[in-house]
């Protein structure tokens, strides 16, 4: 974390914490159930040596004797009784960048290409920015525009309270300095190593925005929004300081195609596609 001194308020680079808060994500579906052997079906049964190796539908019970969890898929009645969401279909994205190809999304690869652990099972996700000011709303827009034109992913604006990602201004950033943080929320379902989301909040503080940005509003808003949505679809921080997705801020180091708006990385446009080409 970097906090803010007058030395460097006069600098020409302006540095400011970008954090982003994820919400833990325990992947415990459903509470541990009792088997009747009588009425499953033995090619339904699945053994966990953990609870972290639980997978999305199913009930569990430990047995002692085995010393590992023995679960069976979850019936209609039974996803109905623990208000277990149905299994959403997961899409791969018609781009065709040349990424690896991966099958299984282990802590080396997330480490590797600065990635959350985390997707969205569509590739069409909504967002909701209604409650921002007007120039707020065309900047972010703006900036969502070109994600959008990176064609991976695209988010589409709804006035539904419900969308995936909600965009909204606080006006204080609570006890340390930072320009915006994403939290995020997950469904329990995972998909080769990747938790889906369910929904996330991007919060962008203005006090801290204002004085981060100069004459420079446009461009701070336009780069602190990309950053933000990077971590809503599923990207981490990296450690080049010219790029969009390093954690703290530097006006003066990342490219820009004019005044007001950056230039996506090639760091960030690889991750996202990694993450939804797969």
């Amino acid at each position: 974390m970097m906090k803010f001194s007058s030395k460097l308020l006069k600098s020409t680079v302006t540095m400011l914490s970008l954090i982003t808060l994820t919400g833990t994500i325990t992947p415990i579906i459903a509470k541990p159930t009792i088997v009747q052997a009588k009425k499953a079906k033995k090619k339904h049964y699945v053994t966990a040596k953990n609870k972290h190796q639980f997978k999305f539908g199913y009930a569990y019970t430990y047995n002692k004797k085995k010393h590992c969890y023995i679960g069976h898929k979850m019936s209609k009645k039974e996803r109905q009784k623990f208000n277990l969401p149905k299994e959403q279909k997961v899409q791969k994205a018609k781009s065709n960048y040349d990424v690896p190809k991966i099958s299984s999304f282990t802590d080396h690869i997330l480490n590797k290409y600065n990635l959350s652990g985390d997707r969205w099972a569509k590739t069409t996700i909504t967002y909701n920015n209604n409650k921002l000011p007007n120039e707020q709303q065309r900047i972010v827009e703006n900036a969502i525009q070109q994600i959008n034109e990176l064609n991976i992913v695209t988010l589409i604006k709804t006035k539904k309270k419900k969308a995936n990602i909600i965009i909204k201004l606080a006006n204080k950033s609570p006890k340390e300095p930072r320009l915006g943080y994403t939290e995020t929320e997950g469904t329990g379902q995972k998909y080769n190593g990747l938790f889906v989301y369910k929904q996330n909040i991007v919060t962008l503080y203005t006090d801290e925005i204002n004085k981060a940005t100069g004459d420079d509003y446009k461009l701070t808003v336009n780069q602190v929004t990309i950053h933000e949505i990077g971590h809503a679809l599923g990207l981490d921080h990296n450690t080049n300081q010219s790029e969009i997705m390093y954690p703290t801020f530097f006006i003066k180091k990342v490219n820009t195609i004019d005044s007001t708006h950056v230039a996506i990385d090639q760091d960030y446009i690889n991750g996202l596609a990694i993450l939804y080409q797969n």
